[in-house]
């Protein structure tokens, strides 16, 4: 007895450091990918903040994945009844069913981010008339629910295409009348869900998951969730939050500098080392402040009111 509590207290230790460590490198990864955009090439491998960035994300993926994983039946992985318990797919038709359910990942995607709305700086809006347009594209998913209860069998290839439809109307909905932010994180998390159905397609059996080249479906899925997210997602979340968003600021320096022509420059935190401050003005490119240039530090919040800290 004692030697199996030993055992299993061994395994959750190494699945533990395991975890930390792939936390950490997710983390490490995705803040080295957000500095080189700014031209930052301080890759110090000791950087606490990495840590909250990487559970940050791991948080953000599994969102979906849970949200995928209990549409499971209503989505189409149960390919012989997807829809209800009383319908039975034809065999011909499955193909059609996983397809439905990929192109209804999007609109199940785009209330991911009205969930975490906390760990954006300002609220994602809408302008002209795209809230009445995804309220109509809602009511037509939830009609499409309703129609292949009865007719998928019947019309798959039409029930099927006015998914695709309106899918992609949602996203040209989101980059025509949305905020960056909603169009980004609806595309990222889009994308988790896809790859989560793809991923469980493929282990449904045992024999299923030996004949599945997990090496390269793994190697195609990681580049595309890491890069996006740190190119599109991270820099839109609140930095408190594990984010990379710019933090307002005014520098207040001990002489004049040249780029910013003042001894007080507002300008927008990159991202803050030992050494300094990298910072944004009035380029696309941060520029480096050494801590011993500034005297104080001043935080501004979204109401333009500050508080200082040295």
């Amino acid at each position: 007895m004692i030697d199996n509590r030993t055992s299993i207290l061994q395994t959750i230790s190494h699945i533990l450091v395991v975890g930390a460590g792939v936390v950490y490198l997710i983390g490490f990864f995705v803040v080295s990918a957000f500095d080189a955009k700014y031209g930052i090439t301080d890759y110090s491998l000791f950087r606490t903040r990495v840590i909250g960035v990487g559970i940050l994300f791991f948080c953000l993926v599994a969102l979906p994945v849970l949200g995928t994983l209990r549409g499971f039946a209503l989505f189409g992985l149960d390919l012989e009844r997807p829809f209800t318990q009383k319908v039975e797919i034809k065999k011909e038709n499955r193909i059609f069913v996983i397809a439905d359910a990929y192109l209804t990942s999007p609109l199940i995607a785009a209330g991911f981010p009205y969930l975490l709305v906390f760990l954006f700086p300002a609220f994602p809006e809408w302008a002209g008339i795209g809230i009445l347009i995804l309220v109509v594209q809602m009511a037509l998913a939830v009609t499409l629910r309703l129609a292949c209860h009865k007719w998928f069998n019947d019309h798959p290839l039409i029930l099927s295409g006015l998914s695709f439809l309106n899918a992609i109307a949602l996203f040209l909905n989101l980059y025509r009348y949305a905020d960056r932010t909603l169009f980004w994180t609806t595309a990222w998390f889009t994308s988790i869900s896809i790859f989560t159905l793809a991923i469980s397609l493929k282990s449904r059996t045992p024999t299923d998951i030996r004949k599945t080249e997990w090496e390269r479906m793994v190697l195609a899925i990681i580049p595309v969730v890491l890069l996006t997210y740190a190119s599109k997602v991270y820099p839109k979340i609140r930095r408190e939050f594990g984010g990379g968003s710019p933090v307002p600021i005014v520098l207040h320096l001990t002489k004049k500098l040249s780029p910013f022509g003042s001894d007080a420059p507002s300008v927008s935190l990159i991202e803050e080392t030992e050494q300094g401050y990298y910072v944004l003005g009035s380029s696309d490119k941060a520029a480096f402040i050494s801590r011993g240039l500034v005297e104080e530090v001043e935080f501004l919040n979204s109401v333009n009111q500050s508080q200082s800290a040295r």
